[in-house]
C-alpha cells in the first residue's frame, strides 16, 4: 500500500528514505469494506487518510436531504479539511462507495510530523493548495456552467466515473435531479455518436 501512496507524494516532493521510513511509522495501513463511514457530519475529523485504492463520497443533510458535495477516488487524500484544521464539527459526512485500502495518519502524528521535518509542512502546503484548487473549480462551475457542461467536464476529468457512482449520488452532486440526469445523458451519448 505504501508504494502507491509514495509514488503519489513524490509528484509533490521528493522524500528521503528516512523520511519515508518516519512516515510509516506514524501511519496505518487500512482494509475497509464498502458502506464504512469514515466521518459523521457533526463529528470532528481527526483522521488524514491517502486512498490508495476505491472510491468515497461526501455528503451533507439538509433539510432532511441527503446532497452529495464530492467524491474521491485512488490517489486523493481523504479528510474534512474545514474540520481537520479548525478542530471543528464536520459539516459533511464520507462514506466508501467500495471496499477500500487507505493509509492513515491521525492528527496529532501529522503535526508531530511538521515540527519534525520542513519537508511535511511544503507537503501539506501543496495538498491543501491541490484541494483548495479542486474546491474553487467546482465551485465556479455549479456558478457558471449548465448541468450539461458540468456532465461533460466531470466525465472528462474521471471517464470511470459512472460505472463507480450511483446516478442519483451523481445527480446530487451536479444539482440536478435523477430525470434531468437521465436527460443529459442522453444528449451526451447522442452527440458523442454524431462526432464518431
Amino acid at each position: 500500500m505504501y508504494e502507491k501512496m509514495f509514488q503519489a507524494l513524490d509528484q509533490l516532493v521528493v522524500l528521503s528514505e528516512q523520511q519515508r521510513e518516519d512516515l510509516k511509522r506514524v501511519t496505518t495501513p487500512q482494509e475497509l469494506p464498502k458502506d464504512s463511514i469514515l466521518l459523521e457530519q457533526g463529528h470532528i475529523c481527526n483522521h488524514l487518510h491517502f486512498l490508495v485504492e476505491g472510491a468515497v463520497r461526501y455528503y451533507y443533510h439538509q433539510d432532511d436531504k441527503e446532497i452529495t458535495s464530492g467524491f474521491r477516488f485512488e490517489g486523493d487524500f481523504i479528510n474534512s479539511f474545514y474540520s481537520f484544521i479548525s478542530r471543528k464539527p464536520s459539516k459533511e459526512s464520507i462514506v466508501l462507495m467500495s471496499d477500500c485500502k487507505l493509509v492513515t495518519i491521525s492528527y496529532d502524528s501529522l503535526q508531530y510530523l511538521y515540527n519534525k521535518d520542513s519537508v511535511w509542512n511544503r507537503l501539506g502546503r501543496l495538498s491543501i493548495e491541490s484541494y483548495y484548487i479542486q474546491l474553487e473549480e467546482h465551485f465556479f462551475s455549479l456558478q457558471s456552467q449548465t448541468a450539461s457542461e458540468r456532465y461533460a467536464h466531470l466525465l472528462q476529468q474521471h471517464a470511470d466515473i459512472l460505472n463507480r457512482v450511483k446516478l442519483g449520488h451523481l445527480a446530487s452532486y451536479l444539482g440536478v435531479t435523477q430525470e434531468t440526469l437521465s436527460r443529459i445523458r442522453a444528449k451526451y451519448r447522442h452527440r458523442q455518436r454524431l462526432r464518431n
